[in-house]
């Protein structure tokens, strides 16, 4: 056939076995496929790709979303030598990170960010926390570094980080966040948690946004959805829009959670049945 066209024997698709086949068809409703590794999850996402495209998708309207700049470009790679290069350079193939980054050069003057925010790397912000904190002290800052991270990653805000300080120690914690998103602002600068974060609350807070960015991606697709955290968790829910409407693929192992440090939750694996009750495990 032609390139990257599905026969529709299994053997034919590149030696997808069945269950394999029957998540790359199912086009109707939100999909979850559990598999261990090694066992070609990514290749359900990149065959599933093509198949939406030949169900008459823009490739534009396909998104698919990676944990690492590695996958994102091997997940491109393999998608360029099924459907060509035309097709493949409009695909929405990234990390959540850099999603994030496309959705706030669009719209982050919604959420009063300059067009050309910067995005700080681990030692810019290193130096904001010292300076908000008042320590020279690289330690005490790296503490606060992984607490304020952790805290953005379960959807902690500077407003409630006070009510969940469990001691002295992250109390003040949660009195230099307040003062370091402060001065993130004054800056015109975002940290890498934030590219996640302030999406979110773009979706969230404006219907205009939200309506754009859930029509603009008719299917997204997930990649190793056990390392979701879960502002990614809601970040997804919100791109996909209503149970009734959503169309996903989420492809994950249930069992290894390499992320869990940073605040991945295995509990999104069990979440999913329960929000979209026409999920095809």
């Amino acid at each position: 056939g032609a390139p990257g066209s599905l026969n529709s024997t299994p053997e034919a698709a590149a030696g997808l076995n069945n269950a394999q086949m029957e998540a790359v068809h199912h086009l109707d409703s939100p999909c979850l496929v559990l598999a261990g590794a090694g066992s070609g999850k990514t290749r359900v996402i990149t065959y599933k790709i093509v198949r939406l495209l030949q169900h008459g998708l823009a490739p534009r309207n396909i998104a698919a979303i990676t944990f690492t700049n590695k996958a994102s470009q091997e997940m491109r790679e393999r998608a360029r030598q099924l459907v060509g290069a035309k097709a493949a350079k409009d695909l929405a193939i990234s990390t959540f990170h850099s999603l994030g980054v496309r959705m706030l050069r669009e719209d982050g003057r919604r959420l009063g960010l300059k067009e050309q925010f910067s995005i700080l790397d681990s030692d810019d912000v290193m130096g904001v926390l010292k300076d908000a904190g008042a320590t020279t002290d690289i330690k005490l800052a790296r503490q606060w570094q992984w607490t304020i991270s952790l805290w953005k990653n379960m959807g902690v805000t500077s407003d409630s980080a006070m009510s969940v300080a469990k001691d002295a120690d992250e109390q003040v914690a949660a009195r230099v966040m307040k003062l370091y998103e402060e001065r993130l602002l004054a800056y015109g600068a975002v940290d890498f948690d934030d590219l996640i974060g302030f999406p979110l609350k773009l979706l969230q807070r404006d219907e205009e946004a939200r309506a754009k960015w859930q029509k603009l991606f008719q299917h997204v697709l997930v990649d190793e959805y056990q390392d979701t955290n879960a502002v990614q968790y809601e970040l997804l829910k919100q791109l996909v829009g209503e149970p009734s409407r959503a169309r996903f693929t989420a492809v994950g192992d249930d069992d290894q959670s390499i992320y869990g440090w940073r605040g991945a939750t295995i509990e999104n694996l069990k979440r999913l049945p329960a929000e979209y009750p026409t999920l095809k495990v």
